[in-house]
């Protein structure tokens, strides 16, 4: 029988998710089912008690929600209040964050950075700032955000979990005084930051890592020089291999997967997309 699993956020149509996991499945020999539906804010909590899916795959504007709604947590969703995964157990479903694993290992190639640039202070922002806790917890973060009590929080966040934080303007001096900027924000946001970086041919030695992928090359992509750019896709493979160890583990169907195998499966798949 087909197990069934989805994600669910809005927008949700040019979602990459069913093609990263239908691929993953294939090569695991599972029989799952990996969907997408289209749920609006304050709307997971009728989509959960209407679907039959085991497992579920949470994006914006739902990881907050998915968090409330979760009867446990792992480490990583109990230490940011987000959950981008939900598991159906006997007790209800349980919560799990598997973006600051995706976000380790995009940056497992960077080089340690004495400024880091955070762009953003959502969901995402914050799995950001744990992941650089624990792979860059010397790094001094200059945080950007356009909204200043959302701002205020990452940074009370940030300090919380060891890390030199402070808020700074938004403003091509900050991005190129960086040898590391996070822009971790939904494609087409700060836009006329990029396009000024762009037609002035201002250059940084640091790297990029935008979590946005559609499209690409995105403008922050397009601004900046593209052998020091690393795009959302790697995040969204790796957090995707988590999801896929805790589906298949929840269903009993497989134990450790290989995941540089399952990760070379899933880059082809989106590769042509």
């Amino acid at each position: 029988m087909t197990t069934s699993f989805t994600v669910v956020g809005s927008p949700i149509e040019h979602s990459l998710s069913p093609v990263l996991h239908t691929a993953a499945y294939k090569h695991l020999g599972l029989d799952f089912a990996y969907g997408k539906s289209e749920v609006l804010a304050g709307g997971l909590i009728d989509f959960l008690d209407s679907s039959d899916a085991v497992g579920v795959s949470v994006t914006m504007p739902l990881k907050y929600e998915a968090f409330d709604l979760a009867v446990s947590h792992d480490e990583y969703s109990l230490t940011t209040g987000v959950s981008n995964t939900l598991v159906r157990s006997a007790s209800g479903w349980r919560g799990f964050n598997t973006d600051v694993y995706g976000i380790c290992q995009a940056l497992s190639i960077v080089s340690e950075p004495r400024v880091t640039v955070v762009i953003g202070s959502g969901a995402t922002a914050r799995s950001g700032m744990v992941a650089l806790s624990i792979l860059f917890p010397n790094t001094e973060v200059h945080l950007v955000s356009r909204n200043q009590d959302a701002g205020v929080a990452l940074e009370v966040f940030g300090k919380k979990l060891g890390l030199n934080v402070s808020i700074w303007p938004a403003n091509v001096q900050t991005l190129m005084s960086a040898d590391l900027v996070m822009s971790l924000v939904p494609a087409g946001s700060y836009a006329e930051l990029w396009d000024e970086i762009q037609r002035n041919g201002n250059s940084s030695s640091g790297t990029l890592f935008d979590v946005a992928y559609n499209p690409w090359p995105s403008k922050a992509g397009l601004a900046w020089d593209p052998s020091t750019v690393i795009s959302g896709i790697e995040m969204l493979i790796w957090q995707a291999i988590e999801q896929v160890q805790l589906f298949a583990s929840a269903d009993s169907s497989i134990g450790e997967i290989d995941r540089s195998a399952l990760y070379s499966v899933m880059k082809v798949a989106v590769s042509s997309k």
